[in-house]
């Protein structure tokens, strides 16, 4: 779970730095004396909505995967969860399934 969430949490942090970067540049142009204030509230913003997309988007792409076949429970002497090599968006059924270790239970 925890590897998951670190996954999350520096996916999160690094695309809310480029949005609030590309934010301050725009801000700026608009005007010069904006406060930073703002910046820093879209910055925090961004980062929780980003943090949120990432998780609603995982826990969809499971349940697709799911539905369809390419997530199966652990068999013959195997930990954890198999999910299928071309399982589309794989990435974001494993982080899914880091952040749910209940999900292994299929």
């Amino acid at each position: 779970m925890f590897r998951g969430m670190l996954k999350v949490v520096l996916i999160a942090i690094v695309s809310s730095q480029i949005l609030t970067t590309l934010f301050s540049v725009c801000a700026q142009q608009i005007d010069a004396a904006a406060s930073p204030q703002i910046t820093a509230a879209f910055g925090f913003v961004t980062c929780g909505l980003i943090s949120l997309w990432l998780q609603s988007d995982a826990r969809r792409a499971f349940g697709f995967a799911k539905g369809k076949g390419f997530v199966a429970a652990a068999r013959d002497g195997q930990s954890g969860l198999q999910i299928a090599a071309d399982c589309p968006k794989r990435w974001l059924v494993v982080l899914h399934a880091e952040l749910n270790p209940a999900a292994a239970a299929v």
